[in-house]
């Protein structure tokens, strides 16, 4: 059904460029000597990118209507990257501008206000997706989970003074993680329950959200306050787990690309959702280092232990590599369009 429908410019995951930088501003770059000190200039470029990306997305639905967007059942999930890039300003505005709170509350607001809307069309298309096997279900469907948890997780940070809106956060901690069980349960069944699929043709882009998603939801556990240190370590250990084998299908995948494509058609090609990555190793380097900075490493299990210390030793630098690469890739295709594909 989706494949009929033709791809809106800009993209439905436009948000995603947007959650990329936003979570290296929220994490990585503080752990690079020196990063502190372009965090302003980041978080105005963030700014901008996010002003750039909501106009663009309005001249959008004049041309070509809401619908452009909302319509495709799977591909209308990227709007979940609105919810998740807004609120990702809203804490970047929260460390850059402290005294500045109206601005993170007013991005805060935004996000929660697109995240009531969406909710609505995204429990409506999970449910179709249930019902229809014949839909490709791919990783954007967990978007539901990112957004909801994003917002969990500012809406702590923001009021965490106030023990209503910690109460509520939690509960929408829990409505995300039940939306990752829905999400997961389809995308199984899509590659689980049929041959009918290969590699490299059907393995999308977006299935680095399988992980991504655990890792926004196990970050929002450790911020709330809500679990003990084992039970979250047990967590951070299959978010580890899950995140090496979809990683290691990609691996697989590029693999298969290139034999097809070759190393420039496989590997460097431009597509929106490729953010995504970047988000997703972001989010994984934050939980670990708000899993630790809270309980401190896993000491009990010195394997663990080490694996923590290695990503928060080098894991910045790689989530730093993975931003300017796809960098050059977007401007590569902005000047030379024959790169997208």
């Amino acid at each position: 059904m989706d494949a009929v429908v033709t791809q809106p410019e800009p993209a439905t995951a436009i948000g995603a460029i947007t959650m990329a930088l936003g979570i290296f501003i929220a994490g990585p770059l503080q752990r690079i000597p020196g990063g502190g000190e372009a965090i302003l200039a980041l978080t105005c470029l963030l700014l901008l990118i996010w002003i750039t990306s909501a106009s663009r997305l309005l001249l959008s639905f004049r041309r070509a209507g809401l619908q452009a967007h909302t319509n495709p059942i799977v591909r209308a999930f990227g709007i979940g990257t609105w919810v998740a890039g807004t609120a990702i300003v809203a804490r970047a505005s929260m460390l850059t501008w402290p005294a500045a709170g109206w601005a993170a509350i007013t991005f805060f607001a935004a996000s929660f206000a697109i995240w009531l809307a969406f909710m609505a069309l995204a429990l409506t298309n999970l449910a179709r997706l249930l019902v229809h096997r014949n839909l490709r279900a791919n990783g954007s469907i967990l978007l539901a989970t990112v957004a909801t948890e994003s917002v969990a997780l500012v809406a702590l940070r923001l009021f965490s003074s106030s023990p209503a809106i910690h109460a509520a956060a939690v509960v929408l901690m829990g409505i995300g993680a039940l939306l990752y069980v829905a999400g997961i349960s389809i995308i199984l069944r899509r590659y689980g329950g049929t041959r009918n699929w290969s590699l490299r043709a059907h393995w999308h882009t977006s299935n680095c959200i399988i992980h991504g998603a655990l890792s926004i939801t196990g970050l929002t556990a450790v911020v709330s306050g809500s679990f003990d240190a084992q039970t979250l370590l047990a967590f951070w250990s299959c978010d580890l787990i899950v995140f090496a084998l979809v990683e290691a299908v990609e691996v697989a995948r590029l693999w298969s690309r290139i034999q097809t494509f070759g190393m420039c058609g496989a590997a460097f090609g431009y597509r929106t959702s490729q953010w995504a990555r970047n988000f997703t190793f972001g989010m994984f380097y934050v939980f670990t280092f708000a899993y630790v900075q809270r309980f401190g490493p896993g000491s009990a299990y010195p394997w663990l232990s080490a694996i923590q210390h290695a990503l928060l030793s080098f894991g910045q630098y790689i989530v730093l590599a993975l931003l300017i690469i796809e960098a050059a890739l977007a401007g590569n295709a902005i000047f030379s369009p024959a790169s997208r594909h």
